[in-house]
Parts: structure tokens; sequence; C-alpha cells
């Protein structure tokens, strides 16, 4: 309980619950001030007009009068308390209450509050009880003249009873309202907490896992669609990342004892030879480890664009390409090098949308594809480059040949780094062409797919199609 206490979402319920209760209370002192208040003015203004019109009769016709008015006033009027009383003698003259208010002898002529008796009778006129009320009321002094030793007090009260319990009511809803909005809000404030804690929970527990070394667990989704289900998949967008390039870290610890300790190995080996021998032989060994070093070379900076595309860097400023115009530049430089090895290098393209990318990286792709085909379609005379518009708006670019092709089982292996299905590995190459085009595929949002290119049973050939997402120029 302490824990859901003390989180972030407790806290803002709370305080946005404290926000609306003061909202709340605000809107209920403007209405009480609207309705109770502006009540409470008419009465005393209605008090304040009896008293006026009571004592221009009083001036005009005298104490018979006034004291004849009031009784009748008294008599009919359910809710109006009168007085008249001379003074000094203190003897009651007229109207409906048997004694002055207590309150009157300090609030001069000022208004106030009292509290009267009335009797409660019944149907057929008996006095069953005694009814406590509250009134409000006010207090005047009438003068025959200024000098005049004798003069009356009269007295105008009206029953506020009825407003004064609609407004004690009133006031017994807001507190019992504020105090249910405060319940609510709690309430709302713990469910909420909780849930989110139980979200949060789940995060902590995958990050826990994955800090222990498992790396597969990812963050369960709740298919809510609010900002912690976006977070969680960009979490889990990020944890895919982090674990294919902890896994291609393995792979290239697995596999850089074969692919980069035998040319050390053939070096040491080949130098060691060259000392006993004469020159010409130290000449040789000169230039098969400077091919050596190079293709070691290559293998790290094949190693490293790919880092580097991965981790976003490498991508650089991603601009509207025409990914056409890019494979017939490729296919032009690779034309001379197909016709070498015996092949047939086409080219088909046909009007297509432009593509958010980088014209580096998808040229390099390209040419991986290309290098690719030249090396492994064995006894193959056909390699094609196809650029066109996708059904889905998106451009597809394809590079098929007519070699043997691979084995569908086989296929999720080749885009992983140093993975060669030629055990031999007597063709030149690192393993890495199609990793990085990998990389380039998932730096661009493409969709990387591989398949039979469409030749005879024993010679099926192999495709690989990018499809990259439409441009959006937003």
């Amino acid at each position: 309980m302490l824990r859901l206490l003390r989180t972030t979402t407790f806290r803002f319920t709370i305080v946005y619950v404290i926000v609306f209760t003061a909202a709340v209370a605000a809107l209920g002192a403007y209405l009480y001030n609207e309705t109770f208040g502006v009540a409470a003015k008419q009465t005393d203004s209605v008090i304040d007009q009896e008293i006026e019109v009571l004592a221009e009769l009083f001036a005009a016709e005298g104490a018979g009068a006034l004291r004849r008015v009031i009784r009748e006033r008294a008599a009919w009027r359910d809710d109006g308390l009168y007085m008249l009383i001379a003074a000094p003698s203190g003897a009651i003259l007229s109207g409906n209450l048997t004694a002055l208010p207590p309150e009157a002898l300090t609030a001069e002529e000022d208004f106030f509050n009292f509290v009267y008796e009335r009797p409660l009778v019944d149907a057929a006129g008996r006095e069953i009880g005694v009814d406590r009320r509250e009134a409000r009321g006010k207090i005047r002094r009438f003068r025959s003249s200024p000098d005049a030793e004798n003069f009356f007090l009269v007295f105008v009260a009206r029953d506020i009873a009825g407003r004064e319990d609609l407004r004690q009511r009133l006031q017994g809803v807001i507190v019992r309202a504020a105090l249910a909005i405060l319940a609510i809000g709690m309430v709302m404030g713990l469910v909420f907490s909780r849930s989110l804690l139980r979200r949060v929970d789940a995060v902590n527990r995958t990050a826990k896992a994955i800090r222990g070394g498992d790396l597969s667990k990812r963050i369960a989704l709740t298919g809510s669609g609010d900002e912690l289900e976006n977070l969680a998949i960009n979490l889990n967008a990020m944890l895919d990342q982090i674990e294919r390039l902890m896994t291609g870290m393995r792979e290239v610890s697995d596999n850089i004892a074969h692919d980069l300790r035998s040319p050390l190995t053939r070096i040491r080996n080949r130098l060691t030879e060259a000392l006993k021998a004469g020159d010409a032989a130290k000449n040789a060994a000169l230039r098969a480890t400077l091919e050596d070093a190079e293709r070691m070379i290559a293998t790290f900076n094949a190693l490293l664009s790919i880092a580097r595309i991965e981790s976003g860097e490498g991508a650089g400023h991603m601009d509207p390409v025409d990914l056409a115009a890019i494979a017939q530049e490729v296919a032009e430089l690779y034309e001379p090098a197909a016709q070498e090895a015996g092949f047939s290098l086409s080219v088909h393209t046909s009007p297509c949308p432009p593509v958010r990318g980088s014209r580096a990286l998808i040229s390099q792709a390209i040419a991986n594809l290309l290098d690719n085909a030249l090396k492994y379609a064995v006894d193959g005379t056909k390699i094609a480059l196809r650029v066109g518009k996708s059904k889905a708006g998106g451009v597809l670019l394809s590079v098929s040949d007519d070699g043997p092709g691979v084995p569908e089982g086989e296929r999720p292996h080749i885009l992983k780094r140093f993975v060669r299905l030629e055990t031999s590995r007597s063709t030149p190459g690192s393993g890495l062409g199609l990793s990085l085009v990998a990389a380039v595929a998932r730096a661009h949002g493409a969709r990387l797919n591989i398949s039979d290119a469409g030749g005879q049973e024993d010679r099926p050939g192999l495709s690989v199609t990018l499809a990259f997402p439409a441009f959006d120029r937003a």
C-alpha cells in the first residue's frame, strides 16, 4: 500500500482531485452567493422598505395609524414579525411577538438574526407544541419630534427558517460531495496506481531478466494503444536491436578464428619460410602477404560498415533518391566484370516514385548483391537487376540469377555475418556481403525477401528482393 501511495500516478491523481474539489468549492461559493446571498439582501431590502413606509405613515397620520397598520400586517403576513413598543414604558402596543428578542438590545439599528417560538396547531386549531424558528429583523425609533421624551420602538422582521434550513442542507450536500470526491479520487488514484505499477513492474522484470543475460525477454503488450503501450513497443524494438547486435558480436567471435586467424597463420608461416629463401621467394611471399592483408582489411571495413549502419551512424542524411538511376549506374560498373565471368547482366527498370534513403548505402547494397551473384551463381549465365513500383506504392529492387540457388532452410542463415554455405571457403569473400545488405535494408525500413528465381528444378536460381516503403513527404 505504501508503495502505491508513493507512485507518481497517485500523486497526480490527488493533485487533480484537490484542484477539482477546489474548483467545485469555488463554484459552490459562487452559486451560494448568487442564491442565498441575493435572497438575504432582498430580505434586508424588504425590511428597510417596510420600515420606511411605516415611518412615513407615522409622520403623516401619527401613532394611532401606525398601531393599526402594524396590527393588520401582523395578522395577515405569516412570515412577517412586528412589534410596536411604547418607550420608555416598554408597553407592547401591537404586534405578533410576545417579547422583544434579546439581540435587539445590542443591535442598535442594524440587522440581526434571532430565534423565536411559534406555537404549532393541529387541524382543529389546538396547540400541540412549540416550533423554534429563525428570523432576521431590524428595530427603529420613531419620534414625533426630535426633542420628544416619549417615542416608539418599531420592530420589523421576516421569518427565514425555510431559507436557513435549505442553506444548511445545501452546505451539508456540498460537504458530503467534497468528501465523496476526495474518497473517489483516493480510490481512483489507488486503482490507477496499481494498474500503472503492474505495467511498470512488467518492464522492471523484463529489464532484470535482460540484465541477467536473457536477451530474448520482451515487454508484454496489453493492446491498450496508450503511451505506455507505445513505450513498450519502442523498448521492444530497442531490445531487438540490442539482441541483434549482441548476436552479431557472438557470431563474429565464433567465426573470427577461421576467417581471420587462418590468414594470419598463413602470413606467419609464409614469412618464416621467406626468411630462409632467396629474393624471388621473398618477393612472392610479400605479394601473397599483401593480398591476405588487403582481404583482412576489407573484412574489417565490412564489419565496421555494418556496425555503423545498424547503429544509425552510417546511414547519414536520408534524401529522396531514384532507385532506377542508381541501379543503372551500378550495373554499368559491374557489366565488364559480369562479361569476364561469363554472365549476361540485364537491367529492367520502370517508372517508380522516389524513396527516402542514402544513395551511397543503396549503391553498396546493389553492388554486394551483384558481387554475390557473380561469385556463387556457379555455372550460371544470367544475372538480372530489376527496379519497379510495388502494389503498396513503394519500390521493389531485386537481383536474380540462374545459379544453383540456396535451399529454403538455409536462406535465413545467409544473412548472418561470416556465414558461407561453401564449407571449403575457397571462393574469395568474408561472408559479410548479404549481412551488409540486410543492415542497409533495416536502416531504410525495407523488407528483404529471398526466394527462387523461377529457373529449372535442378537450378532454381536465387532472387534477393528489397521492398522499399513509399516516400512520405510530410
